[in-house]
């Protein structure tokens, strides 16, 4: 496994994973937004050459907003996507991101325990913020 910041050749592979992973899946123009953007933090990780996971945000030092994370199904539960934070959020360090945030369905229980793992904490609740099924956002903190 590879990880590694995402280029224009990811982008399908990302969109494959976006549409397995989520109700309202990000579209081909709006993940080459993020990829190609100068403020954007986005990374892959790849087997074969082949797009397993990714994570997309933004930065904007020093702080920083996870928009994505998904890890393609038949890959989930190895880990993957807490090697992908690490990696990621210790690269961006070099564009002086201190803080991170992100925000995550309340009942996503697996994606809590791996961001807790890492060390993000609770730091809020948004009521109904998800549709598709209705949920809250739990608003999660790594940093200061």
């Amino acid at each position: 496994m590879e990880i590694r910041r995402a280029n224009p050749n990811d982008i399908l592979g990302i969109e494959k994973i976006e549409e397995l992973s989520f109700g309202d899946p990000w579209d081909r123009k709006t993940i080459s937004g993020y990829v190609c953007s100068e403020d954007g933090m986005c990374f892959v990780a790849t087997d074969g050459g082949e797009v397993i996971a990714y994570v997309i945000g933004r930065i904007i030092a020093p702080e920083g907003e996870i928009y994505r994370i998904a890890t393609h199904p038949d890959r989930r539960g190895r880990g993957v996507g807490f090697r992908l934070i690490s990696y990621s959020l210790k690269t961006e360090r070099g564009r002086g991101l201190e803080t991170t945030f992100l925000e995550v369905r309340s009942r996503n229980l697996p994606a809590i325990s791996l961001y807790k793992a890492y060390g993000f904490e609770v730091v809020g609740r948004r009521s109904g913020y998800y549709k598709d099924p209705a949920d809250d956002a739990i608003v999660m903190m790594l940093g200061k």
